[in-house]
């Protein structure tokens, strides 16, 4: 599975993915940017385009409701896109 950092903004979304040559520096400057790591997603490639798509709020963040909102509007995003691909 390919998995990246969620990076929720107010407006966008930034990822910090597993392969990135510098992930470390990359949250840390996102996240100086006003960003906030509020979980994982990760695409895996084998399974239908609906189910493909998952995303897990960190621990931390679970009792919050404004990050799984975020991660629900991120769901909503990946959702649309894979139906328009569909087409």
């Amino acid at each position: 599975m390919d998995t990246a950092i969620v990076v929720a903004f107010e407006t966008r979304f930034e990822f910090v993915a597993e392969d990135d040559p510098d992930p470390l520096n990359r949250l840390k400057s996102l996240q100086d940017q006003g960003g906030f790591a509020i979980g994982l997603a990760g695409i895996q490639p084998d399974k239908h385009a609906d189910r493909a798509f998952l995303a897990q709020v960190f621990q931390e963040y679970a009792g919050q409701a404004w990050a799984h909102r975020y991660m629900d509007t991120l769901r909503g995003i990946v959702r649309q896109h894979s139906k328009k691909k569909r087409k």
